[in-house]
């Protein structure tokens, strides 16, 4: 089985059946199919070959997609993109992967010139422009090859399952981004794991709002809803009442975003203008979301909602189904289907095998196993010999495992708070601050102090304006869940905490912006 073959069994069994929605255009299955094959054979006239780095750096958008498969039909290695990047970042990508064409969307030519500046790889541009007058010269235009590009029906190579279909760089919210790679074997897999325990059929109707040049948007979303021969609906940019709207309109049944998504689309003024029944399933998950929040969503947005946890690393390893979505509020739920999952002593200054698990309730570092877990690092063999361990891939990140098996995220390794000489989680503080009325998001890091060494500060966003630092001190006060250690020393309101595209908060730069340096 191979990417490839997916696309291929789904135009077989669904041929007139509605495969992708981008803006004004709808493609059947056998009419996407068709276009994708064209674009594959136009790339195999600028010379890509099985094993070659296809980096597209496009907007969510049918561009992204139709790239992505393209490249599976001929062996080459997808490269997406953040489209956020600046040309250096982005630069910095395609150096590292050695891509040999970049796709770029219709409003980053002038960041593709940048970099055709710098990177000396690229053989080819492809833009995405809406006329072919619009790109520059030398450059090729994305819709000419993909809709007048003769489909010769050459025969091409199957791609092996130990072939790599992708490079997944990392956000890079730890130092510079790394590849991640993905096999035809891994993304299946994925595919399976995500078809199943979300009970995915050819009736759904997907809608993407999340990134496709993440695993969560592309390999955990649009691939299995593909597998499945349901419709993907893309939109190219989020906007709230734009998803409400879509969501009406496309009798939309299966929605993927991230907390602050989901509780800005709840609580927004024209919420109850739109009819969003269809829906049968959220799923979510890099945040936390309050009790008193989730209950909303369960009785006036979705009656099932999935909290997933993953990474570029391994997509999907713990899942919670909707039946335990307020009785283990706060838990990312146990291993799926395809998954094995264990809570290790976590010690920096030792090596740690996988056999040192830690006692149910004990905080240590989660490490997991399955199909679906990366080959390694591309051109990186020391943070992969880091990462991946007698098989296991060491996640960096702490969990706890309840008496019932439902593990619980208490951050990352790197985040723990040391105050005092206390080793000091900040998830399981930012579980007290979303149960504070008047609170819409929050945060917890340890900033630098000379007597404390760390204290910590939470950062809050507020639903209620009246809400202050000592009402919220008050509440920590009240508290019976967290010793008086643990309470927050200080307080920072702010109009939105810094988050990557994943909807993981980018705590570095909190601690850049209120640190002692920052304060200097």
């Amino acid at each position: 089985m191979n990417i490839a073959r997916i696309l291929e069994a789904s135009a077989d069994r669904y041929p007139n059946h509605t495969a992708l929605v981008f803006e004004d255009r709808r493609w059947t299955y056998t009419e996407w199919h068709g276009r994708v094959r064209r674009f594959a054979q136009a790339l195999s006239d600028l010379g890509v070959r099985p094993g070659d780095r296809v980096a597209f750096y496009v907007s969510t958008s049918e561009n992204s997609v139709t790239t992505y498969f393209a490249c599976q039909l001929l062996g080459a290695v997808a490269v997406p993109l953040n489209f956020r990047l600046s040309p250096g970042e982005a630069a910095y990508i395609i150096q590292d992967s050695g891509a040999r064409v970049l796709v770029y969307g219709r409003h980053l030519t002038d960041n593709a010139l940048k970099i055709a500046a710098q990177v000396r790889s690229v053989h080819d541009f492809i833009g995405c422009a809406y006329n072919v007058e619009n790109v520059p010269e030398g450059h090729h235009h994305f819709e000419t090859l993909a809709e007048q590009t003769e489909d010769r029906a050459e025969p091409r190579p199957i791609p092996h399952s130990d072939d790599i279909s992708a490079l997944v760089y990392t956000s890079g919210t730890t130092g510079r981004p790394k590849g991640v790679i993905h096999t035809h074997a891994n993304d299946v897999a994925i595919a399976m794991n995500c078809v199943m325990e979300y009970g995915l059929g050819h009736r759904d109707n997907a809608l993407h709002i999340a990134p496709l040049y993440h695993v969560g948007g592309m390999q955990a979303y649009f691939l299995p809803h593909l597998m499945a021969g349901g419709t993907n609906v893309v939109i190219g940019r989020y906007e709230a009442e734009k998803t409400l709207e879509t969501i009406q309109a496309e009798r939309i049944t299966t929605l993927f975003a991230v907390p602050t998504q989901i509780q800005e689309m709840l609580f927004h003024p024209q919420f109850r203008d739109y009819d969003v029944s269809t829906l049968r399933l959220i799923t979510t998950g890099g945040a936390a979301i309050s009790s008193a929040t989730m209950e909303r969503v369960i009785a006036e947005f979705c009656p099932n909602i999935y909290n997933g946890y993953g990474m570029t690393e391994a997509s999907l390893t713990l899942v919670l189904h909707p039946e335990d979505a307020l009785a283990k509020l706060g838990s990312c739920g146990k291993p799926t289907l395809i998954s094995e999952c264990r809570v290790i002593v976590n010690d920096p200054a030792r090596e740690v095998a996988p056999s040192e698990t830690v006692a149910p309730g004990e905080i240590g570092q989660l490490i997991v196993r399955g199909p679906q877990a990366m080959e390694g690092y591309w051109n990186k063999p020391f943070e992969t010999a880091k990462k991946l361990k007698a098989g296991w891939i060491y996640t960096g990140d702490l969990f706890s495992k309840d008496a019932d098996g439902f593990y619980y995220f208490h951050g990352r390794a790197d985040d723990m708070i040391v105050s005092g000489g206390e080793n000091i989680y900040p998830r399981e503080v930012e579980e007290i601050l979303y149960r504070c009325p008047g609170v819409q998001e929050a945060a917890v890091a340890g900033l630098a102090d000379e007597k404390w060494g760390q204290v910590v500060t939470a950062f809050v966003v507020r639903s209620d304006p009246s809400l202050d630092a000592e009402k919220l001190d008050a509440f920590f006060r009240a508290s019976e869940d967290i010793a008086p250690y643990k309470r927050p020393k200080r307080y920072e309101f702010m109009d939105a905490l810094p988050m990557n595209p994943s909807g993981k908060v980018l705590k570095r730069e909190l601690v850049a912006a209120f640190g002692p340096a920052a304060a200097a």
